[in-house]
């Protein structure tokens, strides 16, 4: 009978010291710098989000969390740096739409693999684009944006710098059955320039870098590319609302680490960051760029990341987008 005691006992410490592991590791996270890794350079809205979460961070762990910018590759040298990272929750990056859902389908070889190679935490924000155009059109609706592009098959240009804003264009093209003629730009600011310049006459772009061509009457909005309305911009329909039914085109924003990360620390860090993302002066400042706080659970970050690849993959294949 002691025997089997003596071996109840240990049965159960061994149970205990399992749950306790965990917590312990939770509780401890972190005990030093925190890398948070920025696939873009300084002063864009990405690197502005990372900047405040980091920010809110340091001040919850007490700890520094150092924003690295690493640009190029449409995000892929900043996705493979971090992919190669020890799992132990100090890298960690801020990923978009494209670095999960739409690199694997432009490039033959990506590097790497957006649910193997890596711990998806968090869903930290999302955007809906703007479809604008330029005043000396004299279009002022998406009704009239489409009745032109009808009687005027292919002169209307949209111009474009990035894949996400292309497929907007492709996405619109093909539900309002017009024929747009897409023109290629290297930088959105050279979007903003053409469509001012009244090279290119509409085109699909962020929101906050536009604000102040839309409040001077330079460029007009006609639709965002949310399902409902933007807080962003609360006058302007959505094409969903307009009877562009399910079209939808959210840029977002995730916080990922490399593969095999604890699931422990991962909760912790998904937590903090969404008890930040809830505060009312965040939510204010990152909605001036356009964003809308989430902070989901990893669960829904990888459920968006497949669900975008899902939508944007055959698309990119008809197109036949390369990027090597």
């Amino acid at each position: 009978m002691t025997r089997i005691r003596h071996l109840l006992c240990i049965t159960l410490a061994g149970i205990a010291a399992a749950f306790a592991a965990p917590l312990a590791a939770q509780a401890a996270y972190p005990e030093h710098a925190v890398r948070l890794v920025v696939p873009f350079p300084p002063g864009g809205p990405s690197d502005i989000l990372g900047r405040v979460l980091a920010e809110q961070l340091s001040k919850r762990w007490g700890q520094s969390v150092v924003v690295e910018n690493k640009p190029g590759g449409l995000t892929r040298i900043a996705a493979m740096n971090v992919m190669r990272a020890q799992p132990d929750g100090y890298t960690l990056m801020i990923g978009i739409d494209a670095t999960f859902s739409m690199n694997p389908y432009l490039y033959r070889e990506p590097g790497y693999r957006p649910l193997e190679d890596f711990t998806h935490i968090t869903l930290i924000a999302t955007q809906s684009l703007v479809l604008l155009a330029n005043k000396g059109t004299g279009i002022s609706s998406m009704q009239q944006l489409i009745d032109e592009a009808r009687k005027n098959p292919g002169k209307i240009n949209f111009g474009s710098a990035t894949t996400s804003t292309q497929l907007a264009g492709e996405m619109f093209k093909r539900n309002a059955k017009v024929d747009l003629t897409y023109v290629p730009y290297k930088g959105n600011p050279e979007v903003t320039r053409a469509m001012l310049a009244n090279e290119v006459q509409i085109g699909f772009d962020g929101i906050a870098a536009n604000v102040p061509h839309i409040q001077k009457g330079d460029l007009v909005p006609l639709a965002t590319t949310g399902l409902q309305r933007t807080p962003a911009l609360p006058d302007v329909p959505s094409l969903n609302e307009l009877g562009m039914k399910g079209y939808e085109v959210r840029v977002w924003n995730g916080l990922s680490g490399p593969a095999g990360m604890p699931r422990a620390i991962v909760d912790k860090i998904q937590q903090d960051v969404k008890a930040a993302l809830a505060q009312p002066e965040v939510r204010e400042k990152l909605l001036t760029l356009g964003l809308e706080t989430v902070g989901s659970t990893p669960e829904e970050y990888v459920a968006t990341i497949n669900r975008d690849a899902a939508k944007y993959r055959p698309l990119i294949e008809e197109l036949g987008l390369r990027i090597d």
